[in-house]
């Protein structure tokens, strides 16, 4: 299958990635440069798409926590869970 295909991702390298990005800070550096190295289209925009999510996360946390919601939120979390 990967006969010449550039953007060929074979399932050794997502079972090495994915054990890589479990380790706590290596994981963190290896998806950045998997993201911007390399000539595999496909595997770099899987991660490019990672840290776009991990952005978004980010940024509508901060948006929840600038507008006052954090307390409302942490206390209706904290019901769910003290059932």
């Amino acid at each position: 299958m990967a006969n010449g295909n550039k953007n060929y991702v074979s399932i050794w390298f997502w079972m090495f990635a994915i054990f890589i990005m479990a380790i706590p800070c290596v994981g963190l550096v290896m998806i950045i440069v998997w993201s911007f190295t390399g000539d595999n289209e496909s595997r770099k925009n899987y991660f490019r798409a990672l840290i776009a999510w991990f952005l978004i996360f980010v940024i509508a946390s901060l948006i929840i926590m600038s507008l006052g919601f954090w307390p409302q939120l942490q206390q209706q979390i904290q019901s769910w869970t003290h059932k």
